[in-house]
């Protein structure tokens, strides 16, 4: 319908009637469409993830119609409700929304939700939290609410009599949901409330709280609900089964083209705005070309016309005729060496390692237009180097691994795959269990739980928050003389350096090192970085970190954080860098054949700055 429209009920009712499961009734929805005053038509919203997907578009196209119509839309965010569990499905339970996500995921709704709904005009959307009303309430107005629904009523619930039937168990929070959610429709006085068919238990329980408060009830509309693109279980973010609304114009048109072709007719129907005799001429054609047609119209209703062309083009030319596309995401690695299994994970991050392995195993990866044969395979990439993962999944590779840097005797680089076979020889097993290989519950540890707990910190993206440094001699890069594992979190937990057994000079050696890897991430990795303040802070210390650890506890943190400190001394005051440039004096006096002040008065021009006067606590 377009914007502005004016249209008959019987245009309402039959536009409707495509996308809904069921009325309840559909005489009253008539009756209140033809009462001639503005309907308060309420969606609720879960905020468990950040992104609507097309199947919750079907419901917001039907309040986009009633928009046109003159009726107003209420959103109601589940703010509240959202921090206890609900059911997933049959069986599953979804556990709380933490607060600070709680807020993204609105606002990343509510900018989805433009791409359909009309926000220019007031007088035709409202905007709630259902926490405004919940976090006004004592326990005794709760109970107030609980005190009008039964046990009995509670119980029916589908869901909740197969859990009985399967022996599993019912929380409490789980049966309290559907009231809270059922109440929202009592305060926002909701004439319609569009719903998925799953959620229908929660808003009938709205129809019964809105008579009990001698309100007239909301009529219900059920929308239907197909399978997502795996043409298994409903959409979800969470599944990755998905068209998300914040997919980009060529993800939406890749993921319709992966859909079971069983699925096809249904799509049609549910997520284009097609008539129905296009959607029947398209149906004639073979599955293959169908979905390109049903992908052309998705892509167009959100994105427009010349951007769904534009998609459709690209999938011919790449797909159909084997070009290499111009336009490739850019794949950035931090090393040159790497196991298939890893790049074609770290391609689709949203893809589990398995199913990452049936991919490569089935003959779905390609490397500079070769497939590539193993999970296990070694691979070694330069700049430049094209990714092909499925059909659709075109990367082109950038290496941009942290530069090695020198000190007067040591050579200090980012660790690769190819060392950690090396490297665990160094590092005690006992070591690796409790510093490293955090994340298996297997007390002894394998091979591969080693050396996957490694990769795991090889290949951080940024933001980082662990690192590992190879430390070799200098003359001799060969000779791996330690490693060095530094964490973002270092306040909580230590920093690490391990040395190879029988190093001479090994205090001067881990001094050295830890030195230089202090100036390296103040200075070479972004020093505004509020991960390298905190995380950097006690990096320079020796073996034993009660020294330099106690120095900076007694430092006042308000001190720490002030503009007027000398640029680029993130974490540090003047007064405490001269500090900590004594404490070296004592503990390492041959690191100081030169006066360490003018370097750091040339690096950072300190001669223009007044040296602050801080007054410790």
């Amino acid at each position: 319908m377009a914007k502005g429209l004016i249209v008959s009920v019987e245009d309402i009712v039959t536009y409707f009637e495509r996308t809904t499961h069921q009325f309840l009734s559909k005489d009253e929805f008539r009756a209140k469409l033809r009462s001639g005053k503005q309907l308060r038509v309420k969606y609720e919203i879960d905020i468990k993830t950040s992104a609507l997907h097309i199947g919750h578009a079907v419901n917001l196209w039907l309040l986009r119609s009633l928009q046109d119509a003159g009726h107003k839309t209420v959103i109601v965010f589940s703010d509240f409700t959202n921090r206890n569990g609900d059911l997933d499905g049959r069986l599953e339970t979804i556990w709380n929304t933490a607060p600070e996500d709680a807020e993204r995921h609105i606002n990343d709704i509510t900018q989805q939700s433009k791409m359909i709904l009309r926000f220019d005009d007031p007088n035709l959307i409202e905007i709630r939290r259902n926490s405004e009303w919940y976090s006004e309430m004592s326990v005794q107005d709760m109970l107030n609410i609980f005190s009008l629904v039964t046990h009995a009523k509670l119980i029916s619930r589908d869901e909740f009599q197969m859990r009985i039937t399967e022996g599993k168990e019912i929380h409490v929070n789980e049966m309290i949901y559907p009231i809270l959610q059922g109440y929202d429709s009592y305060v926002v006085r909701a004439d319609i409330s569009i719903l998925g068919s799953d959620r229908l238990f929660n808003e009938s329980m709205g129809r019964l709280l809105q008579e009990k408060h001698k309100q007239k009830p909301q009529t219900l509309v059920t929308t239907i609900i197909t399978p997502g693109i795996d043409g298994q279980r409903k959409q979800s973010q969470r599944r990755h089964n998905d068209v998300s609304l914040a997919h980009s114009p060529r993800d939406k048109f890749g993921r319709i083209m992966s859909i079971p072709d069983t699925m096809i007719e249904g799509y049609f129907h549910a997520y284009t705005d097609l008539l129905p005799e296009e959607i029947a001429k398209n149906l004639k054609s073979n599955p293959r070309d169908a979905k390109v047609e049903l992908a052309t119209a998705i892509v167009r209703r959100y994105h427009g016309a010349d951007i769904a062309q534009q998609e459709r083009d690209w999938f011919d030319n790449t797909i159909s005729k084997g070009y290499v596309p111009d336009d490739l995401p850019t794949l950035i690695l931090n090393t040159n060496d790497i196991e298939a299994l890893d790049l074609v994970a770290m391609a689709r991050p949203l893809k589990s390692r398995s199913d990452s392995r049936r991919l490569i195993q089935q003959g779905g990866a390609e490397l500079n237009g070769r497939k590539i044969n193993k999970p296990e395979q070694e691979l070694f990439l330069k700049d430049n180097d094209t990714l092909q993962v499925g059909k659709l999944g075109w990367f082109r590779i950038r290496i941009e691994e942290p530069p090695a840097f020198f000190t007067e005797r040591l050579a200090i680089r980012s660790v690769h795959v190819r060392d950690i076979p090396e490297i665990a020889k160094n590092i005690p097993q006992s070591d690796i269990s409790k510093f490293i290989v955090r994340f298996s519950n297997k007390k002894k540890k394998t091979e591969n739980d080693i050396k996957d707990a490694f990769k795991k910190i090889i290949f951080q993206t940024d933001p980082k928050h662990e690192w590992l440094w190879m430390i070799t001699a200098k003359k001799d890069p060969r000779k791996i003389l330690g490693v060095a594992h530094l964490r973002a979190d270092a306040w909580e937990n230590p920093q690490n350096i391990w040395m190879a057994p029988g190093l001479e000079d090994e205090e001067g050696v881990v001094h050295e090192a830890m030195l230089e890897l202090s100036e390296h991430a103040l200075f070479k990795l972004d020093p505004r970085s509020e991960a390298f303040k905190s995380a950097f802070a006690v990096v320079t210390a020796p073996k034993s970190l009660d020294t330099l650890y106690n120095s900076y506890r007694v430092m006042n943190t308000e001190l720490l954080a002030r503009a007027d400190l000398p640029q680029g001394t993130p974490g540090f005051t003047r007064e405490g860098w001269e500090q900590l440039q004594e404490w070296r004096r004592v503990t390492s006096p041959w690191l100081f054949k030169d006066d360490p002040r003018m370097a750091l008065n040339k690096k950072f021009n300190l001669a223009k700055h007044a040296e602050p006067k801080p007054e410790m606590d």
